[in-house]
């Protein structure tokens, strides 16, 4: 007699894959129940019944759901696979197409991150940012002394008058405000712009950093 130690079988179709028993010759017991009375019918054939309408419920679900995918899905996604592959070439072609030009702008990328590192790290002249302001701020006042005695002049005032000579004074103080005023707005600005421009080279990258720090730059 066959003692089978370890049995491996295909779900599919049920044949023995791999077999391992060894032979034993001897006497047998054979298990009868947990000990109960051998007369004692154990079996339960109303819930064997039950399980098995389910089960033969189970597969006439299946079996309509395969039905049903090999009627209506089953074409589509044979039409789906049909359209990706009729457009395989033309990805493949696109995709060259887009190494292609990739390498040919290459060495522009390359001339204008160069170009971009080059500006981002020079910065602007803060300096000169302030000459400018106050140049800017010194021509809005250029006439405003001009038009303040030609007002007081018609009103009367004299020029030689100590009311004449505060409101010049008030003029001259407001003046040197607003020019100390452009200059110290300037300063920060330019300095800010470098930090920013210095900000931007820091974070530049080789795929999108030109149009990053482009845009950084002209923001």
């Amino acid at each position: 007699m066959r003692i089978y130690t370890r049995i491996a079988m295909s779900m599919r179709t049920g044949r023995i894959l791999r077999a391992e028993f060894v032979h034993f010759h001897g006497p047998v017991v054979l298990c009868k129940g947990g000990g109960g009375s051998s007369t004692t019918n154990t079996v339960d054939y109303g819930y064997n019944d039950r399980m098995a309408t389910l089960s033969e419920e189970q597969q006439a679900w299946a079996r309509e759901y395969f039905n049903m995918w090999q009627k209506n899905f089953k074409p589509l996604e044979i039409a789906q696979a049909q359209a990706n592959l009729s457009l395989l070439p033309l990805e493949t072609d696109l995709y060259k197409k887009q190494l292609s030009a990739a390498s040919t702008l290459l060495p522009q990328q390359t001339q204008a991150a160069s170009s971009f590192l080059s500006a981002a790290t020079k910065g602007v002249d803060v300096n000169e940012r302030m000459a400018l302001a106050t140049a800017d701020a010194a021509s809005a006042w250029k006439d405003v002394q001009a038009q303040t005695t030609r007002a007081n002049a018609r009103m009367g005032v004299n020029p030689n008058s100590g009311r004449f000579q505060g409101i010049n004074a008030a003029l001259d103080t407001q003046k040197a405000a607003q020019l100390a005023g452009a200059r110290t707005q300037a300063r920060v600005g330019a300095e800010q712009e470098n930090f920013d421009r210095l900000k931007a080279a820091a974070g530049f990258n080789a795929t999108g950093g030109i149009l990053q720090g482009i845009g950084a730059l002209t923001s």
